[in-house]
């Protein structure tokens, strides 16, 4: 009964989205905290946003973030999760396609993520130094 329900709204494409979108935030679960959040913000934003674009610009829209959940599927999968992989490095001639709105949200996302980082590496260093009693 349950598998009959997703293959209908996979199969009706008005309720594509809506799958794929909740499918995305499933995935998010598997991340680390901060990651979720930046993810799943970062998701909720932009679903928002093509809510209204074109049809060119939504079938686009659609395939990329399908690429991201089958992507993000194989590395939270068992042997995904062993190799401590999520994500892929963009390839330079995307940046050229994208728009000034796309390539300042795309900015904004690394210098969080890189603000993530930071943080989560000073906590390490600072857990591991010894205590001076």
């Amino acid at each position: 009964m349950a598998v009959k329900k997703v293959v209908e709204k996979v199969v009706n494409p008005k309720l594509f989205p809506l799958f794929l979108y909740k499918r995305i935030l499933r995935l998010h679960y598997g991340l680390p905290a901060p990651a979720r959040l930046m993810g799943d913000s970062y998701v909720k934003d932009e679903f928002r946003r093509h809510q209204t674009a074109s049809p060119e610009h939504t079938k686009v829209f659609l395939q990329e973030w399908t690429d991201y959940c089958v992507l993000l599927s194989k590395q939270m999968s068992t042997s995904g999760i062993v190799k401590g992989i999520v994500g892929k490095d963009m390839k330079p001639e995307l940046l050229d396609k994208f728009a000034d709105e796309q390539l300042r949200q795309l900015l904004e996302l690394k210098i969080e993520a890189e603000l993530d980082r930071q943080s989560r590496t000073e906590t390490g260093e600072k857990d591991r130094q010894p205590n001076n009693r």
